[in-house]
């Protein structure tokens, strides 16, 4: 397979060796990259295993799935600009995102660089080799993502229609790469060092959050009846767009009816990819080379900063809160400092807090004349319910991290049971990032709806916690911060995920029931939940970690 993927590269080994690098020396650096990537480290059994192909896989089947929906949509579209436009800016935003989310480790990594950079390698050559590896999973996404929307495409236009879109899609990925090139450098200019780890983790949030909250009011605002004959106008400002470019072209090749317009959006799009590329490798490249050799230094050169010893207010009244021996009181403490320096968990726990605020702001946006009888409604149960994605978020996040060689420090605690570290970390993250947050909006809730629904705050607050709980310890006994998403991710953890949500409607339903069941029936609930939660905390979490089962997944 990975010979198969180099050989694409041949009949562009001219453009390769123009953009200044060796083009042998760019296939053996990806060479190398492809190979690491087939060789895991299966966490169940601490043993080398090619587990790449079965994650691939998943992964193909997930995002072929995603396409379905999307196509469903493209499907009731006539016109083939429109659809083939909507088509490229769907793709563009995907893999903008998982370029976000996914690639930015690789894009700037400078680990190769202490066994690379001594040999007679072209600094070239290195970046060029690093967005090929971007490049070949980005075109592999973009493929799956668009299988249904082919066929449909096939259908509808024909098969010479369908087949240009194919090629159209990799030169959409090779545009979008080079945006994501520009994006990088302009903030590599803005910042250095720490400053530039932490930019870049908050602009991920950002645009995790924006593209959420774009997608959700995009959907919610398109009329339904005029989608069939939606027809997009081109401006002289669409030729400006990418998606247009791309759009345009196949619209030019297959239907031959705008003239002049055609040939503008075939000359774009067969030219701008391969410039941008062309840029980006020849004149981009060393500028990003010498800032990543510059952001290495500095990291090297970084002081370490002396914490204080004097902990918030908010950390001592959860402390008496949620801790209560002093082995777990220790727990508590180091895993509440560590839930604020790593930057993997919180690039994941903070876009869920976004996702709830636009999943409770978006259905009265989309009726604001509901906005009047709110107050009369039970809409409230909503919003504090939303919160449950906290509970299918906050668990796997606390796994993320690179902190796998430093393991053997909680092997060497003098603690009995491993599950004094579990109890901290769980409770030490979810009072610290998902109790202010939900107080100040119960706080809003009660407020609005009166104090007679804080006995439904406190229930849907019990709820979230025993769930949180509940997918925590159902995990793999992985300690925390020490995990790559490859080994947190996968189909089991989904299944998890939608049972997860399934119980939480069952839940939700099962209090709504009792508010019209009759009065202050819901306070039954309470003590049922704390009765659960003690439950939990104090005799299945020791049944279910254990030492054994501790050291038969982590790797020390």
């Amino acid at each position: 397979m990975i010979r198969f993927i180099l050989s694409l590269f041949i009949p562009f080994r001219w453009f390769i060796e123009k953009m200044g690098a060796d083009y042998n020396q760019f296939i053996r650096i990806l060479e190398l990259k492809l190979t690491l990537d087939n060789r895991r480290v299966n966490p169940m059994s601490k043993k080398a295993k090619n587990d790449q192909r079965n994650m691939l896989l998943m992964q193909s089947v997930t995002m072929i799935f995603l396409g379905v929906f999307f196509g469903i949509f493209l499907s009731m579209i006539k016109s083939p600009f429109t659809f083939y436009y909507l088509s490229h800016t769907f793709l563009m935003v995907m893999m903008a995102m998982t370029i976000i989310s996914e690639f930015t480790t690789i894009i700037f990594d400078t680990s190769e660089n202490v066994i690379i950079q001594p040999l007679p390698i072209k600094g070239n050559t290195i970046s060029l080799a690093r967005n090929a590896h971007v490049f070949i999973y980005l075109a592999l996404m973009a493929f799956n993502l668009s299988v249904v929307s082919i066929i449909i495409a096939i259908v509808k236009f024909g098969i010479a229609s369908g087949l240009i879109f194919i090629f159209t899609i990799f030169l959409n990925v090779l545009f979008t790469l080079f945006l994501a090139n520009i994006l990088y450098l302009g903030i590599l200019r803005l910042a250095t060092g720490e400053q530039l780890k932490n930019l870049l983790m908050y602009f991920q949030v950002a645009i995790a959050i924006l593209f959420m909250g774009a997608y959700q009011f995009g959907i919610k605002m398109i009329d339904k009846s005029n989608i069939m004959n939606m027809v997009l106008p081109v401006h002289w400002y669409t030729f400006l767009v990418p998606p247009a470019f791309f759009s345009g072209f196949i619209d030019g090749v297959t239907v031959h009816q705008h003239g002049l317009q055609d040939l503008i959006f075939i000359t774009e799009a067969l030219i701008l990819p391969f410039v941008a590329i062309f840029l980006t490798g020849k004149y981009l490249t060393p500028v990003f080379n010498r800032k990543l050799m510059d952001l290495e230094q500095g990291d090297r050169m970084t002081k370490v900063k002396s914490e204080k010893s004097y902990l918030s207010l908010w950390y001592r009244l959860m402390s008496m809160l949620f801790a209560y021996s002093k082995e777990e009181k220790a727990a508590f403490k180091l895993m509440w400092k560590m839930t604020g320096r790593e930057r993997l968990f919180k690039q994941s726990v903070l876009p869920a807090f976004g996702y709830i605020v636009i999943m409770i702001v978006v259905p009265f946006f989309n009726k604001p004349g509901s906005l009047s009888n709110i107050g009369k409604s039970d809409t409230y149960l909503f919003i504090l319910y939303a919160f449950i994605f906290i509970a299918a978020t906050l668990p796997a996040a606390l796994l993320l991290g690179t902190n796998k060689q430093a393991t053997w420090v909680f092997k060497s605690l003098p603690i009995l049971t491993p599950a004094v570290i579990f109890r901290g970390s769980i409770k030490a993250a979810f009072s610290k990032f998902f109790l202010p947050f939900y107080l100040i909006v119960a706080s809003g809730v009660c407020i609005v709806w009166g104090i007679r629904v804080l006995p439904d705050a406190i229930i849907a607050l019990l709820v979230i916690y025993l769930l949180c709980l509940f997918m925590y310890y159902f995990q793999n006994p992985l300690f925390p911060f020490a995990s790559e998403k490859s080994a947190v991710q996968g189909g089991m953890a989904g299944i998890k995920v939608f049972a997860l949500m399934a119980v939480a409607v069952a839940l939700g339903f099962l209090h709504k029931f009792l508010l019209h069941w009759f009065d202050y029936s819901n306070l039954l609930l309470i003590p049922l939940y704390l009765g659960i939660i003690l439950y939990v905390d104090r005799v299945m979490v020791y049944s279910k970690i254990s030492w054994k089962g501790v050291d038969r997944i982590n790797a020390y």
